[in-house]
């Protein structure tokens, strides 16, 4: 054989094999029965021998032709049951959508906002990633989409700003009469609790104190969770700095009282972001309007 087999011209001949018919095989592939002869004689060409018995009226196929359309069925059979494969594959990626947050923000908020989403979307699934580290999930296909306070100017990837976070210093009402905390240097005898040892968890809150009131934060115990640090807190452990919207219940429930109002520690700010090429799907542009919609002044903006 001097070349390799031309798919096209397999299929004619399946085709045309199981018709007996260059007419009926043309009417089935849409083509001129003229081109079917054509493709055929090219085909035997390619093969080396002759694959159709055209004496007679009738058609039939030589041993070599039924040697190779032998091996016509399970090509197609396998090629036929991966295009099955394939269209199962979009339909159901075309109703999922798997969607990564920061955990704090995916616990408090997210969740408490998808129903209605999901109610207005019925041909619609999600999925959700929670976890600190999202970029890698994204660019690796895990996910389709993040919601992140993390910036990520990446070339590949589009942003849609959602929101703004900010933070507040707070603790039990309790802990603030025990170590009389009125001013930011209080914090240099009272408990902290901090995601790390180091205390850079706070840089945020001490970037925005003046200087002759900058606290040592003597006494720091780490917590890695945030939800985990408001509990600690409302128990009475130390002091946190947390996301407004995380400690809005408990502030209101007065679990928690706000320390140092005047004092703003710097914000971050929420974004959505999904890789450019996956910008156009609809299902994302659902997501990504909807979430836009929410009212920031819940995050505690």
């Amino acid at each position: 054989m001097e070349t390799a087999l031309d798919l096209p011209q397999l299929r004619t001949f399946f085709v045309l094999a199981q018709t007996a018919s260059f007419t009926d095989c043309a009417r089935r592939l849409n083509r001129t029965p003229s081109a079917v002869s054509h493709a055929m004689a090219r085909l035997e060409e390619l093969a080396g021998t002759t694959l159709l018995d055209r004496r007679g009226r009738g058609l039939t196929l030589t041993p070599e032709g039924r040697r190779l359309y032998q091996a016509c069925e399970q090509v197609f059979a396998t090629l036929e049951a991966a295009a099955d494969d394939l269209r199962r594959s979009r339909a159901q990626s075309r109703g999922l959508i798997r969607c990564g947050a920061t955990v704090e923000f995916g616990s408090s908020i997210l969740m408490k906002h998808m129903p209605p989403f999901l109610a207005e979307h019925p041909d619609l699934d999600v999925d959700f990633t929670l976890r600190p580290d999202l970029l890698e999930p994204l660019l690796r296909d895990e996910v389709d989409l993040i919601i992140d306070c993390v910036e990520h100017p990446l070339p590949a990837l589009k942003q849609f700003p959602l929101f703004r976070e900010t933070y507040v210093v707070a603790c039990a009402p309790a802990l603030r009469k025990a170590f009389r905390l009125a001013s930011p240097l209080d914090l240099d005898t009272a408990p902290v609790l901090s995601l790390d040892k180091a205390g850079a968890w706070w840089n945020r809150f001490l970037a925005a104190v003046p200087e002759h009131e900058q606290p040592h934060l003597g006494r720091i115990i780490t917590v890695d969770h945030i939800r985990a640090m408001i509990h600690a807190s409302v128990a009475g452990m130390g002091v946190l700095l947390a996301p407004r919207y995380a400690v809005l219940e408990e502030l209101r429930r007065r679990e928690l009282v706000a320390l140092f109002p005047a004092i703003r520690p710097a914000e971050d700010r929420f974004a959505l972001y999904l890789k450019k090429a996956r910008a156009g799907q609809e299902k994302l542009r659902h997501l990504t309007r909807y979430l836009q919609s929410l009212n920031p002044e819940e995050f505690g903006s």
